[in-house]
């Protein structure tokens, strides 16, 4: 346990699965064949099933958990689709590969029934 939270602990990725459980292995596994992805967290509710990670205008995932993993590429749209629900949705870039330079991690987005832009993927060039 001392190396778990000595090494391990470390990552971002390894901090989540370490918080919500069993139900984040299937979240934060890296995507096969993707060399680029994002994680984004749901803040401030646990689910909302019917709020949609778009991707181009193409639904790439929902928030069934408090977080979802979607591959991207240069020059990608990043959306999340809350028109479903009639209260605030809070989303946060919590971490992605390190060649994604936007969306920034850490940054959060707010909407309530409404589609809301993360912003145009822009990988890093030199990496």
């Amino acid at each position: 346990m001392l190396f778990y939270h000595s090494f391990l602990a470390q990552s971002p990725s390894w901090q989540v699965i370490d918080r919500v459980g069993s139900d984040a292995q299937k979240v934060m596994k890296p995507l096969e064949g993707s060399e680029n992805s994002i994680i984004l967290q749901l803040t401030n509710f646990s689910t909302l099933p019917k709020a949609k990670v778009l991707v181009n205008g193409q639904v790439k995932g929902d928030f069934t958990h408090p977080y979802v993993t979607v591959p991207v590429s240069n020059g990608d749209v990043l959306e999340v689709d809350t028109t479903y629900y009639d209260h605030s949705v809070t989303i946060k870039v919590l971490d992605s590969t390190r060649q994604i330079i936007a969306p920034a991690r850490g940054t959060e987005f707010s909407g309530r029934k409404t589609v809301f832009t993360l912003g145009k993927v822009k990988l890093d060039k030199k990496s």
